[in-house]
């Protein structure tokens, strides 16, 4: 089979629901750490190529899935632009923070070299995944990754960067801007190498408030997809704009994307009656219900995603990355329920 079900649902195609989670390929897999063990630190991890490649199939070992995403971290762009990007064991991410208003903001760095190992994963993969796979470019939106450069580290609230939205938004708007056009480039290459779609992780646009949710959150994405679109790149866009209430509405039109990634707090059916019709919807199972072992709600829950979706062009996926405790034997019944559903 060559058939892409996820490329053939943005091309009319839309008669079996195409399957894939987010973070697929993390460390709910044994054989992940493994992989990990091979290099001193994450960020050296990232810039692999063998290892990119290594880890983005490993979940091919075990799932019958639809896509593969390549591997690599929202935080590089961080990292290409020198902000000391760490990561520390049972902690997490950390940067040196910018100063609002005083740190310049880097506006010289070569995407394109910075990602070179990037690139040429995603070509090797390209040859080397089944041709049925689709394979996933991906980048944090600006929003998200000014949070991380500005706080140092991941936070409840973010509140040091919402009050530097606040107190310098004239810097504060320099920094998306000078974000935005990295990450349309870092999706540029990754296009060109081979990826067959491209996703935007805005993990924090909930923190976002509301007098600044178009400059933040909309017109970035807007001028990204723009930007790709001017350079011939065609191929279809997912948006994740996690926890945003309402906004998701307007994120859907005014965006541009051709997918809109759910988180699993969405009510479908409201999804179903105002997000744009025009566009698909990936989501939005949640990955805890993927821990509990012999759960009895794990099929009805799936099955409830499928029969609220049945006349939406769907990918079926979890409401965000899959956690270290996701069972194995879990994904694999919700994979076995998806390509058995007959809609």
């Amino acid at each position: 089979m060559n058939e892409k079900l996820i490329n053939n649902l943005f091309n009319g195609v839309n008669d079996r629901v195409p399957i894939w989670f987010l973070r697929q390929a993390g460390r709910h897999i044994p054989e992940y750490y493994d992989i990990r063990k091979k290099e001193k630190d994450f960020i050296s991890f990232c810039l692999n190529k063998d290892l990119i490649i290594e880890s983005t199939k490993l979940p091919l070992k075990y799932y019958d899935l639809d896509a593969a995403i390549i591997f690599s971290d929202i935080l590089m762009i961080p990292w290409a632009m020198d902000r000391n990007v760490r990561f520390n064991k049972n902690f997490g991410p950390l940067l040196d923070p910018m100063i609002p208003g005083e740190t310049i903001i880097k506006k010289n760095v070569s995407v394109r070299e910075k990602f070179e190992p990037l690139y040429k994963s995603i070509l090797s993969l390209r040859n080397d995944l089944p041709k049925s796979k689709s394979l996933i470019g991906f980048a944090g939106a600006p929003w998200t990754l000014a949070c991380y450069m500005i706080e140092g580290k991941g936070s409840k609230d973010f509140i040091n960067t919402r009050k530097a939205l606040w107190s310098h938004f004239n810097w504060f708007m320099e920094l998306i801007e000078t974000l935005s056009s990295y990450v349309a480039e870092k999706l540029e290459i990754q296009a060109k190498a081979g990826a067959d779609l491209l996703m935007v992780f805005d993990s924090w646009s909930n923190m976002i408030p509301n007098n600044y949710f178009d400059v933040c959150a909309i017109n970035p994405i807007a001028y990204i997809i723009k930007n790709l679109r001017s350079k011939n790149i065609q191929v279809p866009i997912i948006g994740f704009p996690f926890k945003v209430g309402s906004s998701i509405v307007k994120y859907s039109y005014e965006t541009q994307i051709d997918c809109i990634a759910l988180d699993w707090t969405v009510d479908l059916n409201w999804a179903n009656n105002n997000i744009n019709k025009n566009i698909a919807i990936q989501g939005n199972l949640d990955p805890a219900s993927l821990i509990p072992i012999n759960s009895t709600h794990l099929k009805k829950n799936v099955l409830s995603i499928l029969e609220i979706m049945k006349d939406r062009r769907l990918i079926f996926n979890v409401g965000h990355g899959l956690t270290p405790e996701c069972k194995i034997d879990n994904v694999k019944t919700v994979i076995d329920i998806v390509r058995n559903h007959k809609g």
